[in-house]
């Protein structure tokens, strides 16, 4: 989930890494203010029910939920594909399980953040992610 100016990507067909760790949370607000003012990070942007902060080479993402469940994970590990849609399908195919599909989650106005999440066989949650113009 690289930040909207930001333009750097990997090559078709792998992730140029792990780009963001994203923390469910209750009150986006008040983790904004303790992930900036308390603990310092930079705040890149905010389209509730996201925040992203600078965490240097992996992004700190804040994602406000209603509550907080017992039975999932709290944190969520996030791919970037500069070909998203075409790494989806490319997935797929090979048997990985996505419980969501490819579909927006947020926006910068000029572009969607696409993403599908997916867990691994101990339940950790994993997402594709990558940007895509809304306009083209």
């Amino acid at each position: 989930m690289t930040p909207p100016g930001d333009a750097s990507s990997g090559a078709t067909g792998s992730p140029s890494g792990v780009s963001q760790i994203i923390l469910r949370v209750t009150d986006l607000k008040r983790s904004v203010e303790f992930w900036s003012h308390v603990v310092g990070l930079g705040v890149e942007m905010e389209a509730p029910p996201f925040a992203f902060l600078d965490g240097g080479a992996i992004g700190l993402t804040l994602n406000q939920v209603e509550e907080l469940p017992a039975d999932q994970s709290l944190t969520e590990i996030v791919f970037e594909f500069e070909d998203v849609s075409g790494e989806y399908f490319d997935m797929s195919a090979r048997g990985v399980p996505f419980e969501v599909d490819l579909r927006p989650v947020t926006s910068d106005g000029n572009r969607d953040l696409l993403a599908a999440h997916f867990r691994d066989p101990d339940g950790h949650l994993a997402s594709v992610t990558g940007w895509v113009d809304r306009f083209g």
